[in-house]
């Protein structure tokens, strides 16, 4: 039996007026420096392990360590998903949406 990946999307929103980009690098930062596999995107960056409470606890640290800014208050919305396939096996899947750029 093939072991289950846990897989975390985290978007983080800094609120309050304006975007701070300062809040989104740390977030990214922390996320990296988790040590879990991870991709960013446009909305989201997105990890994956083998425990989802890993992942959890990760995503937890990182919520933190942005809401210790200045900034009035941060949204941290998380995704967390269970199965057997990887982040480059869930890749393939949107490579031709992302190829049609949506025409």
């Amino acid at each position: 039996m093939r072991m289950r990946r846990a897989h975390l999307a985290i978007q983080v929103v800094p609120l309050g007026g304006a975007v701070d980009r300062e809040a989104i690098e740390i977030s990214i930062r922390c996320i990296r420096e988790s040590g879990f596999k991870c991709g960013v995107g446009p909305m989201k960056t997105t990890t994956e392990g083998y425990s989802s409470d890993k992942l959890l606890r990760a995503a937890l640290a990182d919520h933190r360590e942005v809401v210790s800014t200045d900034l009035k208050a941060v949204q941290a919305n998380i995704r967390l998903l269970e199965c057997s396939a990887g982040l480059d096996a869930l890749g393939v899947c949107v490579v031709p949406y992302m190829e049609s750029r949506n025409r």
